[in-house]
């Protein structure tokens, strides 16, 4: 359900010049997929204290260096040196039957690319955000020029390095005139902290409730669960 107040922008909202798009959870269904191809590997070394519900509530949103530093300094484990490949991997192979877009994504990106300047802003491993948004077929909109990973910045979200890269490869425009679409506390915060306006996102969330008001605490000053709403909100 959605609240009331939280569906239009308000009246001083400016249009913005760019929009930066979230990749996982905000653009294909992936959330979920990328945590439980995390959980198969912490499992596999025997870390099987990490449940699903724990990964997608602790780790959504966060870099895979942040995660494994984490549970590094949460544990004391040592992790080895192929453990992010095999997470790649684990993700690769789930992506080939599970990955589905999120509704209405297409639409609105399409709509979106046409009266503004878009890209993506992803904490993920470069290779699954490129792969991703392949098979869910939005490569059309979103390539190697206009695609941002973590791996391009030297502190991925929380921080608003990514987000201000992402600005300023777009043409060194106004982080006041961004907007972020986001479905990620972390991400939230790394939108705010680089001066941009922030939508949340909890079309997809495990926990909706509790996901909305984590990311209003976070800065987001509009909440959406349907992506065809936020297409509203722009006027599309």
């Amino acid at each position: 359900m959605n609240d009331s107040n939280l569906q239009h922008p308000s009246s001083n909202f400016q249009y913005p010049n760019l929009i930066i798009f979230d990749c996982d959870g905000t653009l294909v269904d992936s959330e979920e997929l990328n945590n439980l191809a995390f959980m198969k590997v912490l499992h596999a070394l025997g870390l099987t204290q990490y449940s699903r519900e724990y990964c997608l509530t602790h780790f959504t949103g966060l870099t895979v260096s942040n995660i494994l530093l984490k549970i590094q300094m949460e544990t004391g484990f040592v992790f080895p040196d192929d453990t992010v490949p095999r997470y790649i991997r684990n993700v690769q192979e789930m992506q080939q039957t599970d990955l589905r877009s999120i509704p209405y994504a297409t639409d609105l990106v399409e709509k979106a690319s046409a009266g503004f300047k878009v890209c993506v802003g992803s904490n993920g491993e470069r290779t699954n955000v490129i792969n991703s948004l392949k098979l869910c077929g939005l490569d059309r909109f979103f390539t190697e020029e206009n695609i941002f990973t973590k791996i391009q910045v030297s502190n991925g979200k929380p921080a608003p390095d990514l987000f201000l890269y992402a600005a300023e490869q777009m043409g060194m425009i106004d982080p006041a005139r961004c907007l972020v679409i986001e479905d990620s506390e972390s991400g939230v915060t790394a939108g705010v902290a680089a001066g941009m306006t922030v939508w949340g996102f909890t079309g997809v969330s495990h926990d909706k409730e509790n996901i909305r008001e984590r990311l209003k605490k976070a800065g987001a000053v509009q909440i959406y669960d349907d992506l065809i709403h936020i297409g509203d909100a722009l006027g599309l």
